[in-house]
This record gives structure tokens, C-alpha cells and sequence, in this order.
């Protein structure tokens, strides 16, 4: 089977799985849903496996045998996408999407937005596993906030900071999620803004989504739920082959 022996670019397996799909047309399922399963196939290559992936591709069915999908609409469960990283839900919805049947490669991918959310386990795994230095560190979701909980120095002695506050893309790498404490305490007193900001730059980034196969840029960060719920866009354009 030929997507079997596409190693070289992960999108360029997501491109030929639509185009497999496209091939087998006359075999009794709509041109959509067979599409849609065969890239289903090969979006652990892509982004990461995962419990299970949902795909629906939009597009008119002649357009579809051609190359051209209106949209492709992908559900995740359980993603991995770093060895760290594993996100709760993951929903990419790219726009016009065209692919040159003839060397099997994404040549054109419009608009592409995304929405995750990361629940208290998966932040608890990746904290852990990336802040090795901070080992009392404690980040809690909230039903609608945040709290984390920091080693800190203070007058020789060793304590835990309380600090409340919200979580926001960092300004310069919009792929990184800052902390931002709106104040902190230890016990009932409050700490100074000196061993807060020192706290804080410790702590920071809290979530570093730019390492991944497929980029992310955050643009807004939110709990809700119990939940870190993120969205914003994914970089698939990079991925695209010349």
C-alpha cells in the first residue's frame, strides 16, 4: 500500500491518504467519508497518536476527486503531541485545502484555526516532566481559574507561595503560555512584587507548544470547567513541500 512507504514529509501522508480515499470512490461510501477515513489513518504520522480521531471533509465530490477540499474538519481524543505534551481534546479546522494528485503533495492550505484543552492530569504529567527543578510546583484548574502553588525562599526559609492568577500567551512566542499571577501569599500575608515576579520567571512558560510537528500559536487561554482551554492556529502551511 502506498502510503506505507511515504516517510519523508507527515503531511504529505495526510495528502495521499485523501487521495487513496478519492480512488476508491465506486466502492459504496460517499467520496467525503471515505476520505475522511483514510486520513484518520495517517494523522498519528501527522500530529500524534491518540485514542481516537474523528475526520469530516466538506467539499463537492467532483472537486474532491480533483484535489480540492472545501474543509477538513479533524476531532482528537487523548493527543500526544510531544512525548510530554498530551492534550484532552484537539479540534483542527483547516480551509480550502488543495492537493496536487499528481506528486501525492499539499500545494495550497487556507485558514487553519485550532482549539484544545489540557485537564488536570495532563498538565500535572507535562509540568512534571518539564520543570524538573521545581519539584513543589502545584498548578490547580479551578472550575474557572487557576492556582499555583511555588517553592520560595523567603528570610531563609524554605516555603510554598500561593499565587492566583490566569494563564496568557506569551507576547513574544505566542506558542508559549505564561502564568500571570494576579496576587500571591504566603499563609495569609501577602509577598512582596520582587518574590512574586521571581516566582513567576521560574515558573514560566507554563506550556511550550512550539516544538511540535504542527505548531501552534495561542491567542487565547482560558479555564473553564476544571479545564486549560486553548485556541488559535496551527502552522500547517511550514509543512507544505515546494
Amino acid at each position: 500500500m502506498i502510503l506505507k512507504r511515504l516517510k519523508i514529509y507527515p503531511l504529505m501522508l495526510l495528502g495521499a491518504a485523501a487521495v487513496a480515499g478519492l480512488a476508491v470512490y465506486g466502492c459504496g461510501h460517499p467520496v467525503q467519508e471515505t476520505a475522511a477515513h483514510k486520513i484518520a489513518d495517517v494523522l498519528p504520522s501527522v500530529l500524534g497518536p491518540a485514542a481516537h480521531y474523528d475526520v469530516q471533509v466538506d467539499g463537492d465530490p467532483f472537486a474532491l476527486t480533483r484535489g480540492r477540499a472545501r474543509a477538513v474538519h479533524i476531532q482528537g481524543q487523548d493527543v500526544q503531541l510531544a512525548p510530554a505534551v498530551t492534550l484532552d481534546t484537539l479540534t483542527i479546522d483547516a480551509r480550502d485545502v488543495s492537493f496536487d494528485t499528481a506528486t501525492r503533495r499539499l500545494s495550497h492550505i487556507g485558514l487553519t484555526a485550532f482549539t484544545a484543552s489540557l485537564g488536570q492530569a495532563n498538565l500535572s504529567r507535562y509540568l512534571a516532566q518539564s520543570k524538573p527543578l521545581l519539584p513543589g510546583l502545584v498548578i490547580t484548574l479551578l472550575p474557572d481559574a487557576v492556582e499555583a502553588r511555588i517553592p520560595v525562599d523567603v528570610l531563609n526559609l524554605h516555603t510554598t507561595a500561593v499565587l492566583s492568577g490566569s494563564f496568557r500567551p506569551d507576547a513574544s512566542n505566542p506558542s508559549q503560555l505564561d502564568f500571570v499571577a494576579q496576587n500571591a501569599q504566603v499563609g495569609s500575608v501577602p509577598l512582596p512584587a520582587s518574590l512574586v515576579n521571581l516566582a513567576v520567571d521560574e515558573l514560566n512558560p507554563v506550556l511550550d507548544l512550539s516544538g511540535l510537528k504542527v505548531p501552534l500559536t495561542v491567542t487565547d487561554a482560558r479555564v473553564a470547567n476544571g479545564h486549560l482551554v486553548l485556541s488559535g492556529t496551527a502552522r500547517l502551511d511550514g509543512l507544505i513541500q515546494p
